[in-house]
């Protein structure tokens, strides 16, 4: 019986210190790719896909933001992407791919796009918004490139 318990918990420990070990490198992932969005000042010219943000007022005091990646010009796989503001923030910054499954578009197939959802603190009209938003996406094509794309937007 002795023998059962201390597999068991031999076990547990292996489990949990593997999984420590792939939160501690998805953690490092994503704060090098806040760092380095923070060194970026302009977008990337040529990308395969589309890229919409949206602001919306949803309370009095909280503004919804929205990155949309959609509209595929060729299959892209392993896509990884974080959105950062300029903004005083408690919250983490919306990311895929980093924490999670990274994601595959194809064109003609669902899912046709990934949507980035984040939230700030604001008590004024969303006319009056005033945010820089830089956005990063990792991905590969079917040549099996990796390509890294920036996107730089000031509201």
């Amino acid at each position: 019986m002795k023998r059962i318990l201390i597999v068991f918990l031999v076990l547990i420990l292996f489990l949990t210190g593997c999984t420590t070990n792939d939160i501690s490198k998805e953690k490092d992932t994503y704060l090098t790719y806040i760092k380095e969005l923070r060194n970026i000042n302009k977008s990337t010219k040529e990308v395969p896909f589309n890229i919409e943000v949206r602001f919306d007022k949803i309370t009095d005091d909280e503004i919804r933001y929205q990155v949309v990646i959609d509209e595929v010009k060729e299959d892209i796989t392993d896509v990884e992407a974080i959105a950062i503001h300029d903004k005083q923030t408690d919250d983490v910054f919306p990311s895929i791919g980093i924490f999670d499954k990274k994601q595959r578009l194809e064109v003609g197939k669902k899912p046709s796009g990934i949507i980035l959802v984040g939230y700030i603190d604001y008590l004024g009209k969303v006319e009056k918004f005033k945010c820089n938003l830089k956005i990063l996406i990792k991905y590969n094509t079917n040549d099996r490139k990796s390509h890294t794309v920036y996107y730089v937007t000031k509201k």
